[in-house]
């Protein structure tokens, strides 16, 4: 008899967990559908009440929701970069109401509120296009101005050519008869003198 409570235990805890991702994994039509919710109506919340949560959480603006596949082909939505499950995730749908999103998209589920009446302050998206920083014209197209390249044609190449070689090789005759001048003997130039 002592067995008995232990399996009762057992089963309770293991049905506790069970409900605990109703809508953590779904197919792709309800994936979509909550996607569109979120897109829609951003300000969310999370209340996990089969886990024990006596008070929801406090409304978050989603400014970022995607869906992302597992290996089994099926579905999680991400709000901001973090996995939720759609039964415990309300949308805001009236000024103090938040619905249940797993609900909303077509998910069924046990155990959670369609519906919760919330007096929290909510995000505002007025605050958050007032915070925003103001947008800057789109920059002017630039002119470019593309110019005409002129070619130089090969007769004119090879005359620079040709006339630079003959300065060079005219300067370096006449730095190597300098230096032939320079570097005489001073006997010779003695000799030279003595003769005039």
């Amino acid at each position: 008899m002592k067995s008995v409570p232990f399996v009762l235990a057992v089963l309770v805890a293991t049905s506790a967990v069970a409900r605990a991702d109703q809508c953590e994994l779904v197919d792709s039509g309800t994936a979509v559908r909550a996607l569109q919710l979120l897109h829609d109506r951003p300000n969310v919340l999370t209340y996990c009440e089969p886990c024990g949560e006596h008070v929801p959480g406090v409304p978050v603006r989603a400014d970022r929701v995607a869906t992302e596949r597992d290996r089994s082909g099926s579905y999680e939505v991400v709000i901001d970069r973090r996995e939720v499950d759609l039964a415990y995730t309300y949308v805001q749908t009236g000024p103090e109401r938040f619905d249940n999103l797993a609900k909303l998209a077509g998910c069924p589920t046990s155990g959670v509120s369609p519906t919760l009446a919330v007096t929290a302050p909510v995000p505002s998206t007025d605050a958050i296009v007032i915070l925003a920083p103001p947008r800057e014209p789109p920059p002017t197209p630039t002119t470019v101005v593309i110019s005409e390249r002129r070619s130089v044609g090969f007769a004119s190449l090879i005359g620079t050519c040709l006339v630079t070689s003959a300065v060079c090789t005219l300067g370096l005759f006449f730095a190597l008869r300098r230096r032939r001048l320079a570097m005489r003997p001073r006997a010779i130039q003695l000799m030279d003198r003595d003769k005039t």
